[in-house]
């Protein structure tokens, strides 16, 4: 069946395909959350449809031989150095001028016009398809790469996707350089390219929705003034039961209520700022850190020892002290509170260290103020101290 395969035909059909992929792109560009590099994607595809429109005129003989074999490598090479662009804007890579990557495309042209090259049909085809493997397979590792960033499921089918269509590439190219190429092979290539690219199309796609579904979800859980993480984060990371050698520390600015009536909201808004990111600053990548109310923040950290959970409190405690924020010139006064529950063996209930701490936080706003106060918690109601 494939023997049959017209290569004017399958030249049409693939056009359909990338110019359908190019509208498509720009459609999920104009509602995406993070458009970069699709523009250059729809560039891409539209340049490749056009070297596929030459191609395919100079097929019936309907340009003159010079026009569609300059023209049509010209825009294929243009279409694969843009296509990475795109893939590599998209995955988040920087580093290297996109413009750049255009370098080689004029250099190819220009030798193509010296020597005349493209003039002979496997020359332009080997220049066309090693471009494309080269540019695919790049754009594969590409998405690789950014799958270990942002792990969506997604880009591993699209990366799949553009491996694919350049080992599609790599096989013809290895036909052209041994001389064995014919033109149903030529067909059939681009043939399976169609379903190559409209898959990638489609995975590009998805990717911008399952972007939007993550920046979302990551809206819905996090502080929009300090960035870190809200009651319903916290709520959804916090282990039911907490191991032994596990802290749960309530933090509490002191007296916020009277920054917030002597120096306005906006000041009070750089207090919680500037607490949240001494905070964090503070704190290991395996602890969690939360604002569960105005001035109230929590602290989880796992695998600390009781004398660690003392010191991790009152080095927190230390830190804010120390900030130095001032208002129109006046200096704010800024302190912390803090209550710890620190659970010995066994385990205890996350409900009961949160209600252990909270209460251990009013214990150290009784006692005066800028000040920590510790409790060791076990499974045990009896062993509560």
């Amino acid at each position: 069946m494939f023997s049959r395969l017209d290569l004017p035909t399958v030249l049409l059909f693939y056009d359909t395909t990338l110019l359908a992929g190019a509208l498509a792109i720009v459609h999920v560009r104009r509602s995406s959350c993070r458009p970069e590099g699709l523009m250059g994607l729809a560039f891409a595809y539209l340049m490749l449809a056009a070297g596929a429109i030459l191609a395919w005129k100079g097929e019936e003989a309907a340009l003159p031989a010079a026009v569609w074999t300059h023209g049509s490598l010209l825009l294929g090479l243009t279409g694969y150095a843009a296509f990475y662009a795109g893939i590599r804007a998209m995955a988040g890579r920087r580093g290297v001028s996109e413009w750049w990557l255009f370098a080689p495309v004029l250099v190819c042209f220009v030798a193509g016009w010296v020597t005349g090259f493209p003039l002979d049909n496997l020359s332009r085809a080997g220049a066309f398809h090693a471009a494309a493997v080269l540019s695919l397979a790049s754009s594969a590792y590409a998405m690789l790469r950014n799958y270990r960033v942002e792990a969506l499921p997604s880009s591993r089918i699209l990366a799949a996707l553009l491996a694919l269509s350049g080992i599609v590439y790599g096989i013809r190219l290895t036909f052209i350089v041994t001389g064995t190429a014919a033109s149903a092979g030529f067909a059939l290539a681009f043939f399976l390219q169609m379903f190559c690219h409209f898959g990638i199309a489609l995975m590009v796609a998805t990717i911008s929705k399952e972007r939007a579904e993550v920046r979302l979800a990551r809206l819905a859980e996090t502080d929009p003034l300090t960035g870190v993480g809200n009651r319903r984060w916290l709520t959804s990371r916090l282990p039911k039961q907490l191991r032994a050698n596990s802290a749960i520390l309530q933090l509490d600015l002191d007296r916020f209520k009277l920054i917030n009536d002597q120096f306005g909201h906006a000041a009070g808004d750089a207090v919680l700022v500037a607490f949240a990111d001494c905070v964090r600053s503070q704190l290991r990548e395996s602890d969690l850190l939360a604002r569960t109310g105005g001035e109230e923040f929590v602290v989880f950290t796992p695998d600390v020892s009781e004398a660690m959970a003392h010191a991790i409190a009152e080095r927190l405690r230390a830190c804010v002290e120390r900030l130095q924020i001032t208002d129109n010139g006046t200096p704010l006064p800024v302190s912390t509170s803090i209550g710890v529950a620190w659970v010995a063996a066994p385990a205890a209930p996350a409900s009961a260290c949160l209600s252990k701490a909270d209460d251990m936080l009013y214990e150290a706003k009784r006692g005066g103020r800028n000040r920590v106060a510790f409790s060791r918690v076990s499974g045990h109601p009896q062993a509560v101290a």
